[in-house]
């Protein structure tokens, strides 16, 4: 398996097996609606060689989020099919992140306990998620992923910190369940040949919750429950400290003091699950070279090699990193992309915009015209 070379599973085919994977932006207006900045975004890392393109993590639900994405109403589905549209001219296949999150505030930690939900809210999460699904394939994407990682919804239920003592708790088939419950009616309203993915938390890294004997229990069930890939992350929970500032947070966004790859284990235990099912292992983490990646892929680590920050500092990463070109413009793992995200403006690379600036070039020089 070359990760340069083209990869096919449900109605995808993939140019390679490398996914830009997903990053919130910043760059939606504040109701959430697209943007052309957003729009450009996307679109320079298409022609930047990435075969996937896992957009961001967009709202399903119409809660205030500064600056999140959202598909959430028809009104939001045309921004969404000219983003489509811009990535697919460079062929880019296109995933959109659907994330529900309940209220929250991180200057104190607080965050609603999924303890509090009733039936009917549950059912409502459900049906906000295939409402956004509908959308999505409507705007052109090639896939959904549901978000099942870090610290929102659909992770709090999978959780063992998940206390419920109803239907969607009590053990691992219970706190898939809500899941479950949601790729079974997208497969309905989407139809068979439509690919649907999630993404989760392979170790959550906070105490008393999942570990990878928990996680390959849950990869299993949603196998079973029809999924056609599983996207592979790590912490991001916040009870060991708000917004990606304790251990758990600091998992999922690892600095430079931590070791190259440092989840790839994650992602060969779960594709030990998945392999049985011929469903495909995304797995992300400090993947800072393709020659990296191609090597996680031989071991038996992914399928596809998943990229976030080396795509933010250079977006053209994929094609320079295969030319050798030594004008690439490398991740340091700094991550001042993780402190604008929370100071809730544009998730940039500061070392992406010295090197333009020493070069005299504009860092964000419009490549979409619409």
């Amino acid at each position: 398996m070359n990760i340069l070379e083209p990869v096919k599973f449900k109605n995808l085919e993939l140019k390679n097996r490398i996914a830009w994977t997903p990053a919130v932006t910043c760059l939606a207006d504040q109701d959430g609606m697209m943007t052309p900045e957003l729009i450009d975004r996307h679109m320079k890392r298409a022609k930047g060689g990435f075969g996937l393109l896992m957009v961001e993590a967009c709202g399903v639900n119409k809660m205030k989020s500064p600056g999140l994405l959202r598909l959430c109403g028809e009104e939001y589905v045309e921004g969404h099919k000219k983003l489509n549209d811009a990535c697919h001219s460079f062929g880019a296949k296109t995933t959109i992140q659907l994330i529900h999150y309940m209220k929250q505030s991180p200057r104190n930690n607080y965050k609603r306990p999924i303890e509090e939900m009733d039936k009917a809210e549950i059912q409502g999460v459900i049906k906000e998620h295939i409402d956004s699904a509908i959308y999505a394939k409507k705007a052109g994407y090639d896939a959904i992923e549901l978000h099942v990682a870090h610290g929102y919804t659909l992770s709090s239920f999978v959780s063992l910190l998940n206390y419920r003592d109803d239907e969607y708790g009590r053990n691992t088939k219970g706190r898939c369940k809500i899941v479950t419950d949601i790729i079974a009616a997208c497969r309905e309203a989407l139809g068979d040949d439509y690919c649907i993915g999630l993404r989760i938390s392979g170790e959550e890294f906070v105490k008393g919750g999942n570990t990878l004997k928990q996680t390959t229990e849950c990869a299993k069930i949603f196998c079973e429950a029809g999924v056609n890939f599983i996207s592979v992350s790590a912490g991001g929970k916040t009870e060991d400290g708000p917004w990606y500032t304790g251990y758990s947070g600091e998992r999922c966004m690892a600095p430079a003091s931590y070791p190259q790859g440092l989840h790839v284990y994650l992602g060969k235990g779960i594709r030990e699950v998945c392999k049985g099912y011929n469903v495909p292992v995304i797995i992300a983490g400090k993947l800072d070279t393709l020659e990296f990646g191609q090597k996680v892929i031989d071991e038996g680590g992914c399928d596809i090699a998943g990229y976030c920050r080396p795509g933010i500092a250079d977006p053209e990463f994929v094609n320079k990193a295969a030319a050798k070109d030594p004008s690439l413009v490398k991740c340091v793992y700094c991550n001042t992309c993780m402190d604008r995200d929370r100071a809730h403006v544009p998730v940039n690379c500061i070392i992406w915009e010295k090197v333009c600036e020493k070069k005299g070039v504009d860092p964000y020089a419009p490549l979409y015209q619409g």
